[in-house]
C-alpha cells in the first residue's frame, strides 16, 4: 500500500454504488472545509505579511514624503500671510485652510520641536489651543467608548485609561473575559450548591465528548507506538522518526484530528479504506472533534483579519479578500503618489508667483464651500 503525504484524508464512494451514510458525509464536509479554512487562514497569512513588507517600503516613506511637503506648505501660507496684502474675506479663508491642514497635519510632524511650532501657527489661526482642543476631542471620543462598551457589552470602562483605539479595545476584551471568567464560575458554584445529579441530556453530552477525547487519545498512542524513536535502532531511522513524532504531538496536543488521521495514512497504519469502515458511533465521535477543529481555524481566520483591518482601518474596505489586499496598497500608492506631485507642483507654483497666492485661496473658498455641502473631507487628513 503506498500513501502520498499529502493524500486526503477522505471517504471514498464505495465501489457498489451504495451512498455514503450521514455520518461519512458529515465527515467528508468537515475535512473539505478544514482543508478550506487552512488554505484562507494562510493566503491571509502570507498576504497580511507581504502588505505589511511592501507598506513599510513604498508607502511609509511616501507618507512622510508627503507630509513634509504639506508641512512645508503650511508654513509658507503661513509666512505669506503677514507679507502679503489680503482683503479680510481672503485672510479668513486662508487662516480657515491652514488652520484645516494643521488639525490632521500636527500629529504627523517629525519631531516636538516641528510639532510645537505647527501648534503656534495653528493657535494664532484658528483662534484657539490645540492642546485644549485635542483634550476635549479626546475627552469626548472616551464619553462615547465608554457608552458603547457600557450599552452593548455592558462593560464599565469609567475608571480605564484609554489613550489609544487599541488600548480600549484591550481593556474591553480583559473586561468581558473577566465577566465571562466570573460568570462561569457563578454557575459552577451554583451547580455545586445544588449538588444535582447531571440530567440525561448533560450525560449524553459528557460522554459523547469523553468518547471524542478518547478516540483521538487512541490515534496519538497507535502512532506514538510506531514512531517513537528511542525504541529505533538505525540512527537515519530515528531521525526520520523523531520529526514524525514532533508532527504527531503538535497535532495531539492542538486536538487536531484531521492532522493525526493524516499521520496514519502517511506511515501507512491505515488507508482510505480502514476510514471508509468506521463505525458510525466512531465516525460520530471523530465529527466532534473536526467540527471544534474547525470552528478553531475559523476564528483564526477571523482573528488575522480583523487585526489587519483594526491596523490599517480608515481607508481600507470591509470585504477584503487576501488577494485583493496589494491591490488595495498598489492603488493607495498610486492615490498617494499622484497628490505629492499635486502638492509639490502647488509649492512651486507658490513660490515661483507669490500673487498666485489670491487665486489658491479663490479655488480653497470654492472647496471649503463644496466642504460645507458634502461633509468634512479632505485630501490631506486622509494619509495622516
Amino acid at each position: 500500500m503506498t500513501t502520498s503525504r499529502h493524500a486526503p484524508v477522505r471517504i471514498p464512494a464505495a465501489p457498489s454504488g451504495i451512498p455514503l451514510t450521514a455520518q461519512q458525509k458529515k465527515f467528508n464536509r468537515h475535512i473539505e472545509r478544514i482543508a478550506q479554512q487552512r488554505e484562507l487562514l494562510a493566503q491571509w497569512q502570507q498576504a497580511v505579511g507581504e502588505y505589511r513588507e511592501r507598506y513599510q517600503r513604498e508607502f511609509a516613506p511616501l507618507q512622510k514624503s508627503y507630509a513634509a511637503l504639506a508641512i512645508e506648505l503650511v508654513e509658507w501660507l503661513d509666512a505669506a500671510s503677514s507679507t502679503t496684502k489680503l482683503t479680510k474675506a481672503d485672510r479668513r479663508t486662508l487662516s480657515e485652510a491652514i488652520a484645516n491642514l494643521l488639525a490632521s497635519l500636527i500629529d504627523a510632524a517629525p519631531d516636538e520641536a516641528t510639532r510645537a511650532r505647527l501648534k503656534e501657527i495653528y493657535n494664532r489661526h484658528s483662534g484657539g489651543d490645540y492642546d485644549a482642543e485635542e483634550a476635549e476631542g479626546d475627552a469626548m471620543a472616551r464619553e462615547m467608548a465608554q457608552a458603547m462598551a457600557h450599552d452593548l457589552f455592558g462593560v464599565d470602562l469609567q475608571d480605564e485609561d484609554m489613550d489609544s483605539p487599541e488600548a480600549i479595545l484591550r481593556r474591553l476584551q480583559e473586561q468581558m473575559q473577566a465577566r465571562q471568567q466570573q460568570a462561569e464560575q457563578e454557575r459552577q458554584a451554583h451547580r455545586a450548591a445544588r449538588a444535582r445529579k447531571p440530567s440525561a441530556s448533560e450525560r449524553k453530552a459528557q460522554e459523547a465528548a469523553a468518547q471524542a477525547t478518547q478516540s483521538v487519545r487512541e490515534i496519538y498512542r497507535k502512532l506514538a507506538s510506531q514512531l517513537h524513536p528511542d525504541r529505533e535502532p538505525d540512527p537515519v531511522e530515528r531521525e526520520r522518526k523523531t520529526a514524525l513524532m514532533q508532527r504527531v504531538n503538535q497535532a495531539y496536543a492542538g486536538n487536531k484530528l484531521m492532522d493525526l488521521l493524516q499521520l496514519q495514512l502517511e506511515v501507512e497504519q491505515i488507508d482510505p479504506t480502514h476510514i471508509a469502515g468506521l463505525s458510525e458511533e466512531r465516525l460520530t465521535h471523530y465529527n466532534r472533534v473536526l467540527a471544534e477543529q474547525l470552528r478553531e481555524l475559523q476564528q483564526e481566520v477571523y482573528d488575522v483579519q480583523a487585526q489587519f483591518m483594526m491596523s490599517r482601518g480608515a481607508g481600507m474596505g470591509h470585504n477584503l479578500k487576501p488577494a485583493s489586499l496589494m491591490r488595495e496598497l498598489r492603488a493607495q500608492l498610486a492615490s498617494l503618489q499622484l497628490q505629492t506631485q499635486g502638492l509639490r507642483k502647488e509649492i512651486n507654483a507658490l513660490r515661483a508667483d507669490p500673487a498666485a497666492l489670491k487665486a489658491w485661496i479663490k479655488t480653497e473658498r470654492q472647496q471649503q464651500k463644496q466642504q460645507a455641502t458634502l461633509g468634512d473631507f479632505d485630501d490631506y487628513d486622509s494619509w495622516f
